[in-house]
C-alpha cells in the first residue's frame, strides 16, 4: 500500500542485529559489603536476573515469529481495498498456535520479553478510509493471569481496560476483536502466563481460553510450563490437533556450549569481584546444582553470597556454593535438580512430577549434550567414592594436607566412626539387662479366638 508497510518488518529479520537488540548486560554490582547480608544478596540476586544473553533456541525462535508477522503483514495490506474489506467484513480464520514450552525457570518469559522488544514499534498509517490516521501495532501481548475466561481477554484487546455498556456475547467480542485487529494491523498474538487459569479447572478453561484467542486471526504464541501441556494432551484429539500441533520446546543450554559458558562469563563480570572461582569449574559446577535453568542460577548465587558473608568474607567460592545447595532455601530446588537428573539418566518417570516431564517426546539429538554431562558427572563421583574409600588412614592424611577435601566427599564417602565397645564385668551386665528390662513394657495377652 505505501512505504510505511512494506518497510516495516525490514529491519528486524538480520540475525545479528536481533542479537545485538536483545541482549541485556546489567551494571555491576558494587558496595554490597557495607549493607546488610539480606538487603546485599537481593541485590545481587535482582542485578543476575537482568541477565539475558540469547542463545541459538531464544533468537532462531524469535526470527521465526518476526518472520510469520511478516507474511501476516504482508497479507493483510494487499490493497486499499482488501484492507478496507478485511476491516468491516472480517473473514472468520482460525490459526494454529505456536506452544512454546519447557521448563519453569529456563528462561521462557525472557524470550517472550526479547520478542516485544524487537517487534516494530507503533506507527501511524493515514490512507483514505479514515480523516486522520490509525496508529498501526505490530503485536497484542495479553497475560492470562486473573482472566476467568476467553471472554475477558477479548473484551481486554476491544476496549483497553475500559467497561462496557450493556451486554455482549462471545461472537459479537470475537467479530469485534477481528475487525480491531485488522483495522490495527496486529500480526502477531502472545499469550503468556497460562499455567495461572489452569488450577482448579483442569485444562477446560485454558482450551476455551486458547481456541477464543486463536479465532482473531493473526499468528499466535502462548506459553506454557510441562504440567500444563500434559494436561492439555488428555483433551479430545480436535482440541489437540489445534493447539500442540505446532511445540517449540525451550531446553536447558548445552552444558559445554557457548551459550551457557557466556551466561557464566556474564554473572561473573556483572559479581564485580565477589566470585573468585574460575570460568570453567563455576560453569560445570553451577551445571550441576542447577540442571542450567537460570532461575535456579541466580537463587543459588545468592544464597552463595549470604554463605560468604556468614563465614566473614566478602567473596564467594566453590564451597560456598555446595553450602547454598545444601541450605534449607534450596532444598526444594535440590530435589527437583536430583530428579531432572535422575530423569536425564532414564529414571522411571512418575505421575507425580508431571511438571518436570516434557509432554512431547524429545529427538535424541536434544537430549545428548544433557545426559552426557549427567553421566559423566555421575562417573566422576563414583570414581571419587571408590578412591576415597580405598585410602589407608595414613594417606587419606597425607591428601588432606595436599587439597582439602570437599563438602560432599567429606560427608557422603567418609566412612563413619563407630564408638569403641566397653567391656563389662558379669555383675554390670546383669545390672545393665534388668534396667533395659524395666524400660520395655510388658506386651498385652493376645485375646483368644
Amino acid at each position: 500500500m505505501n512505504k510505511v508497510i512494506d518497510t516495516r518488518f525490514s529491519d528486524c529479520l538480520a540475525m545479528e542485529g536481533l542479537r545485538a537488540k536483545v541482549t541485556v548486560k546489567p551494571e555491576p554490582v558494587s558496595a554490597l559489603a557495607h549493607l546488610d547480608v539480606m538487603i546485599a544478596a537481593e541485590q545481587f540476586a535482582s542485578a543476575l536476573k537482568k541477565i539475558f544473553i540469547p542463545n541459538e533456541f531464544s533468537l532462531t525462535f524469535i526470527r521465526e515469529m518476526i518472520g510469520k508477522a511478516a507474511v501476516h503483514n504482508q497479507q493483510l495490506f494487499t490493497s486499499e481495498v482488501a484492507y478496507a474489506s478485511k476491516i468491516f467484513n472480517p473473514p472468520k480464520v482460525e490459526v494454529s498456535p505456536v506452544c512454546l514450552t519447557g521448563l519453569a525457570g529456563v528462561g521462557k518469559s525472557q524470550t517472550i520479553a526479547a520478542l516485544c522488544k524487537v517487534l516494530p514499534q507503533p506507527v501511524e498509517l493515514s490512507c483514505d478510509l479514515y480523516e486522520g490516521t490509525v496508529t498501526l501495532m505490530s503485536h497484542w501481548y495479553a497475560s492470562a493471569r486473573g482472566k476467568a475466561s476467553g471472554k475477558a481477554l477479548l473484551e481486554d484487546f476491544v476496549l483497553g481496560g475500559g467497561k462496557r455498556v450493556g451486554r455482549t456475547t462471545v461472537a459479537q467480542l470475537l467479530q469485534e476483536s477481528r475487525s480491531r485487529a485488522n483495522r490495527d494491523g496486529v500480526c502477531l498474538a502472545l499469550l503468556e502466563e497460562m499455567q495461572h487459569s489452569n488450577t482448579g479447572s483442569g485444562a477446560a478453561k485454558v482450551t476455551d481460553v486458547l481456541l477464543t484467542m486463536a479465532s482473531i486471526g493473526p499468528p499466535m504464541v502462548f506459553v506454557c510450563n510441562y504440567s500444563l501441556g500434559h494436561k492439555l494432551f488428555g483433551r479430545n484429539s480436535e482440541d489437540r490437533q489445534r493447539l500442540l500441533s505446532a511445540p517449540r520446546i525451550m531446553l536447558p543450554d548445552d552444558p559445554d556450549g557457548k551459550d551457557w559458558q557466556a551466561y557464566v562469563a556474564e554473572c561473573l563480570r556483572v559479581s564485580n569481584g565477589i566470585i573468585t572461582v574460575e570460568p570453567d569449574e563455576l560453569a560445570a559446577e553451577l551445571y550441576r546444582c542447577t540442571f542450567g535453568i537460570k532461575r535456579l542460577a541466580v537463587q543459588l548465587l545468592a544464597l552463595a553470597y549470604v554463605e560468604c558473608r556468614i563465614a566473614g568474607r566478602q567473596w564467594v567460592d566453590l564451597f560456598d556454593i555446595i553450602r547454598a545447595y545444601r541450605s534449607a532455601a534450596y532444598t526444594v530446588s535440590a530435589m527437583e535438580v536430583e530428579e531432572l537428573q535422575l530423569l536425564a539418566l532414564g529414571g522411571r518417570k512418575k505421575k507425580t512430577n508431571r511438571d518436570l516431564q516434557c509432554p512431547f517426546d524429545l529427538p535424541v539429538a536434544m537430549r545428548a549434550n544433557v545426559v552426557n554431562f549427567a553421566r559423566a558427572d555421575r562417573h566422576e563421583r563414583v570414581i571419587a567414592t571408590v578412591y576415597d574409600s580405598a585410602m589407608t588412614e595414613k594417606e587419606r592424611a597425607i591428601m588432606k594436607d595436599i587439597c582439602p577435601p570437599s563438602l560432599e566427599t567429606s560427608k557422603s564417602s567418609r566412612p563413619r566412626v563407630r564408638a569403641p565397645v566397653v567391656t563389662l564385668s558379669a555383675d554390670e551386665q546383669a545390672n545393665a539387662f534388668l534396667e533395659f528390662i524395666d524400660t520395655v513394657a510388658p506386651q498385652k495377652p493376645k485375646k483368644p479366638k
